[in-house]
């Protein structure tokens, strides 16, 4: 194959993985972005959107555990497309019988949906793309997290303006139905061809589990993942609270702030992983990202009712570059220290330890700062998992 059909092959499968991730994480978002509106009408509360968030997560992490079981049964391109299949019927689901019971079932169908999309796009690509623009790539796909968000924010509320809350979700849900459709034509050679092997779903989730933990940079790379993850979760739970009944700003402005961080989240996964592809290596940029965090949380620790909203801004910026961008370089060398062929079921395991944090971090910054009496001590609180971080790097520089 030449090098011109090979690049526009990688370019291909970007798109498809991008566009699975962005869908994944839009659905996700649905009914936080709802919520205001579904108070109204059914009785769901805005607190239990916490309740949707962890239904959703838990299961994400625990299909994400699976992912590699689950490959031995159809290769990660299908199992991509069965999961926004998931997503889909959970939509579906919700709108049959919208209800807290029903919402929470969506929370559990979107997170099983949710969970194995990046441990089988780390396979797709690790097998369709040049090695020497691998973490360019895979940051790139990885922009489909906040670009997800930023669909979810802005999609939503445009339709509201000429439908119902009922309608907009259909129309999410017709487009998850075509999308499916078209994706079930995508060229069988795009499908890594070891995907598919003879393992029981036990074997397979064991050896992959022993070989992450066996392994120094695996190992470094999972846990390092639950400390990040802790962090940009922080960021995202409590960043308009912080900002609006601490700091006085109003909800618009408040909100303003927020999506800079995820602006710049989007243009730092691509930087750093253009960095990491030309300039240095995964290990130098981790440490530099790990630094990068806790700056972060310094500077928003340090935010007081005087200081500035330019200063403001540029830390919320900063946060999102470091805080939120580090997820493609990571799963870059997850991918590429794993055994040929095992990647997706390694992802799976290492994105677990990053879905635990997801999980745990939140309510942990929640009860600190409601101890301490301001979220301010949330984000200063995250030295502590950073700095662990920052020791597993130090401690196993030799293993990358």
């Amino acid at each position: 194959m030449s090098t011109i059909t090979e690049n526009k092959k990688a370019w291909l499968v970007l798109v498809l993985t991008l566009t699975i991730q962005s869908l994944g994480s839009m659905v996700l978002l649905i009914p936080p972005v709802l919520i205001p509106v579904l108070t109204t009408e059914i009785n769901i509360s805005t607190s239990h959107l916490g309740l949707y968030i962890a239904c959703a997560y838990l299961t994400a992490m625990t299909m994400s555990v699976c992912t590699g079981m689950l490959l031995t049964i159809t290769g990660p391109i299908r199992l991509s497309i069965l999961c926004i299949a998931s997503c889909a019927i959970g939509m579906l689901l919700f709108l049959l019988q919208p209800s807290l019971p029903t919402l929470l079932l969506m929370g559990a169908f979107i997170g099983a949906g949710y969970g194995p999309i990046t441990p089988c796009s780390s396979q797709i690509l690790i097998k369709n793309t040049p090695k020497q623009r691998l973490n360019l790539i895979f940051s790139i796909k990885q922009t489909g997290v906040p670009l997800g968000g930023v669909l979810a924010a802005l999609l939503i509320p445009a339709l509201l303006e000429i439908m119902s809350w009922h309608s907009a979700m259909l129309v999410i849900l017709l487009v998850l139905i075509v999308f499916v459709c078209i994706a079930l034509f995508t060229p069988k050679d795009w499908e890594p061809e070891n995907t598919v092997i003879s393992t029981s779903f036990k074997t397979e989730f064991v050896n992959a589990l022993k070989t992450v933990f066996r392994t120094p940079s695996l190992r470094t790379l999972a846990l390092s993942s639950f400390c990040f993850s802790i962090c940009q979760l922080t960021l995202m739970t409590y960043a308009i609270t912080f900002l609006n009944k601490e700091l006085g700003f109003a909800l618009v402005i408040s909100g303003m702030l927020l999506s800079f961080s995820q602006v710049s989240s989007v243009m730092g996964r691509i930087f750093w992983g253009w960095l990491a592809d030309r300039f240095f290596s995964p290990w130098s940029m981790l440490v530099f990202l790990t630094l990068g965090m806790i700056t972060a949380s310094l500077a928003v620790y340090s935010i007081t009712p005087d200081t500035s909203t330019l200063f403001i801004a540029l830390f919320f910026i900063l946060y999102g570059a470091m805080g939120i961008g580090w997820n493609g370089v990571y799963l870059t060398e997850v991918a590429r220290k794993s055994p040929e062929g095992k990647s997706g079921s390694i992802t799976g395991v290492t994105l677990s330890m990053t879905y635990l944090g997801v999980v745990i971090g939140p309510p942990l910054i929640g009860l600190i700062s409601e101890s301490m009496g301001s979220y301010a001590y949330g984000f200063l609180f995250l030295l502590i998992p950073l700095g662990i971080a920052l020791l597993l790097l130090l401690g196993t520089r030799k293993a990358f």
